[in-house]
């Protein structure tokens, strides 16, 4: 036991100079990859996300449990090597974003279906809601989407180390995206105005957060969700799409865009109901490409509060 309390203290009081040398190193990494030929580049990703199937242990782990949910169908076996390729597609992710600058010269590298959709639903002007997720390279999908003239601005999240924010802000807004944070005081404000200005926003709802949510069907159970998506569409009828990347299977990807009506009903319920459906369609991206999405995130983190253990915390049980 004391050994295990030395050793968190020591990772604690050498935090910064790691993800110092971390943040180096992933930065020199990306710079070395996009000096490289494309087929080269992309070789060495995924090399780069075998490696790290085996050396990050908890995230290895997770990603076979959270497999083990999602589909029971599969044994040991078959769950470890899904885990597997879903780091080799990670590692080949990181590469491709620092080799953006060249693959996004070739027109095939990313092929859109669905984008009359999206003219369709900017050309409403009120703005457009794209619902998304951390399936296929999504980071690419919003470079690829931004690279066709349309202007969109993505909410993220501030990473929690600053050197960490900066890198990946740094390829957003040189890819032409406009960034928005949760965590800025005036962020439902900068949403509502990014949408009066005919903005497409992009929002990524398939994470357990530590805001507001709502449970919805995930693989079978209870998710916490986030509903910002479906407030906004519903309060300022404000039409929304779902945008999704998938690897094509001889190189590149092909993005799919699909509209998702909001129906005449309002009232009670239907922020749940239409998270679901929201949630529903990243499920069933998921499906048909399992090794694109994040397993190691704890998407059944939080679970309902079934009535009889509420009635045991309300009578101080």
């Amino acid at each position: 036991m004391a050994a295990r309390s030395w050793w968190r203290r020591l990772r604690r009081a050498t935090r910064g100079p790691r993800n110092a040398l971390l943040a180096r190193s992933i930065h020199g990494a990306g710079r070395t990859l996009g000096a490289l030929p494309p087929f080269l580049g992309l070789g060495i990703g995924r090399a780069l996300g075998s490696a790290a199937y085996l050396v990050l242990a908890r995230p290895r782990r997770l990603a076979v449990r959270h497999l083990a949910v999602a589909f029971p169908e599969l044994d040991v076996r078959g769950r470890h090597r899904l885990a597997r390729a879903t780091f080799r597609h990670a590692g080949e992710s990181f590469a491709e974003l620092a080799l953006w600058p060249r693959l996004a010269e070739q027109p095939e590298y990313v092929i859109v279906e669905g984008v009359a959709a999206l003219d369709a639903a900017v050309a409403e002007g009120r703005g457009c809601i794209a619902v998304a997720a951390h399936v296929g390279n999504w980071e690419l999908l919003a470079a690829a989407v931004a690279r066709r003239g349309y202007p969109l601005t993505v909410v993220a999240r501030r990473v929690h180390e600053e050197r960490f924010h900066h890198l990946i802000a740094r390829f957003r807004t040189g890819a032409g995206i406009e960034i928005l944070l949760r965590e800025d005081p005036r962020f439902w404000h900068a949403v509502r105005d990014a949408l009066r200005r005919g903005r497409v926003v992009a929002l990524l709802i398939d994470q357990d957060t530590h805001g507001a949510g709502v449970f919805v069907p995930f693989f079978g159970r209870p998710a916490h969700t986030p509903p910002g998506a479906a407030l906004l569409a519903l309060r300022g009828r404000v039409p929304v799409i779902t945008a999704f990347i998938q690897r094509r299977p001889g190189g590149g990807h092909l993005i799919r865009m699909a509209a998702v009506p909001l129906g005449e009903r309002n009232g009670r319920g239907r922020v749940t109901e239409l998270t679901a459906r929201f949630t529903a369609a990243i499920e069933g991206q998921i499906r048909r490409a399992p090794a694109e999405w994040v397993w190691w995130h704890e998407r059944w983190r939080r679970q309902p509060i079934r009535p009889e253990t509420a009635s045991r915390v309300g009578d101080g049980q």
